[in-house]
């Protein structure tokens, strides 16, 4: 009876192992399928996308994708390239929801009409789509360095975190995509006086109301702007030296389709930020005086006893204010 039972044991043990096999197989044959189909979308939608080779290992624990010489082009936000020597995609035979995809060997994009690139040496994804086809991904990147005009952008870390929804929002009121990013030990190409090289920390996280249409940027975002589509401002955070600031609130494009906003800073040092902004050119040394002491009239002690400064700032025609004071001009966005 004991060999009865040990041997029926044993065949059920190799049955499952053979339809285990059958089963790992069948969808590495189907994933190679899969990933053109992708690519083909990517294609309807104006992106380029290749590779010089593709294989498919890691039997019998997960389903391993390895990538060539990947390459992709598209004009979505801007015009870009972006290229990988090796990709390497892996998930579990069970649960294809659950990606882990690696650069070993870095990636870099470029702006090719600007000569720009921005390379790093190490990335790292999970990707996970949900049951309604939303998806979740959160991206990290390590040593990353500019090249052209960013010549002298040195960012020692960057983690990027992107949820889409499974559908497009209806109208302006439903969130489209949200998107956190967290950047820290960011060398910039020279010292800003009072505040120096490097920006320790940087938080930006938010959200885009309203859906952005198909097509060209430009008409696109103006579609976006009149159906009422914005961007909720969420979390901003700054440490840079002494300076300390955090901001929320709402932004939007305004008839030239340039940045406008209304949102709530709140500041330490905020004489740094008008010191930054004399250097810059932005605000005149006469008026600075001025400034510092208007702002610091409205500056009351925080939880530390340390003066902090709660006040709005302003985005309009290109303009940044600070309160009362203007401490910036922004740049002209063409968006082609």
């Amino acid at each position: 009876m004991r060999r009865i039972i040990v041997a029926a044991v044993a065949l059920l043990v190799v049955a499952a192992a053979a339809s285990y096999t059958g089963y790992w197989f069948h969808l590495a044959g189907r994933l190679p399928e899969a990933i053109a189909a992708w690519a083909d979308a990517r294609r309807a939608e104006g992106s380029n996308v290749r590779w010089d080779s593709l294989a498919i290992g890691g039997f019998p624990a997960s389903l391993r994708v390895t990538l060539t010489g990947v390459a992709i082009a598209g004009a979505r936000p801007l015009p870009f390239q972006a290229a990988a020597a090796i990709v390497i995609g892996e998930a579990r035979p069970w649960n294809l929801r659950r990606w882990c995809v690696n650069a070993p060997q870095g990636a870099r994009v470029e702006a090719p009409s600007e000569g720009d690139t921005v390379a790093a040496a190490a990335l790292d994804a999970t990707m996970v789509i949900g049951t309604d086809n939303g998806a979740t991904v959160a991206l990290t990147a390590h040593q990353i360095a500019g090249s052209g005009a960013a010549a002298a952008l040195r960012i020692a870390d960057a983690d990027a975190r992107l949820a889409l929804p499974g559908r497009p929002p209806a109208d302006h009121r439903q969130d489209g995509p949200r998107v956190t990013l967290r950047l820290s030990g960011i060398v910039l190409p020279r010292a800003v006086p009072s505040l120096g090289a490097t920006i320790d920390a940087l938080t930006l996280s938010g959200a885009v109301k309203g859906a952005v249409p198909p097509g060209r940027l430009r008409q696109a975002l103006a579609a976006w702007r009149d159906d009422g589509g914005t961007i909720e401002f969420e979390e901003g955070a700054l440490r840079w030296g002494s300076l300390a600031a955090s901001a929320n609130g709402t932004l939007a494009l305004d008839a030239a389709l340039q940045p406008i906003g209304a949102l709530t800073a709140t500041i330490d040092n905020h004489n740094a930020v008008i010191d930054a902004a004399v250097a810059g050119g932005t605000l005149r040394a006469d008026d600075a005086n001025l400034a510092k002491l208007l702002l610091g009239l409205m500056a009351k002690p925080g939880a530390d006893g340390k003066k902090q400064l709660t006040l709005p700032v302003t985005l309009q025609d290109r303009r940044l204010f600070l309160g009362p004071v203007q401490i910036a001009v922004l740049p002209l966005f063409t968006w082609e």
